[in-house]
């Protein structure tokens, strides 16, 4: 019972941070245009902020597998 808490702890603490970064790179992507950016860069702009999401995911995803503490069984 032990190790599906903690990995449902994971998963919820790897979605809420994943929504928060998806966030970030949304708002830098809407910025980057709005300072001026041309239209033409669009797909390499969307490809890039893929990409740095895809590590990031990965990242976070090994980090919080090793360090994510134990969690202590109240019997």
């Amino acid at each position: 019972m032990e190790t599906f808490t903690r990995v449902i702890a994971i998963v919820v603490e790897l979605a809420v941070l994943t929504a928060v970064f998806y966030s970030l790179f949304a708002g830098m992507t809407c910025e980057a245009f709005d300072c001026g950016l041309n239209q033409k860069y669009h797909k390499f702009i969307k490809l890039v902020m893929m990409i740095m999401g895809c590590l990031l995911l990965v990242f976070l995803v090994a980090h919080l597998i090793a360090f994510y503490p134990r969690l202590p069984i109240n019997v």
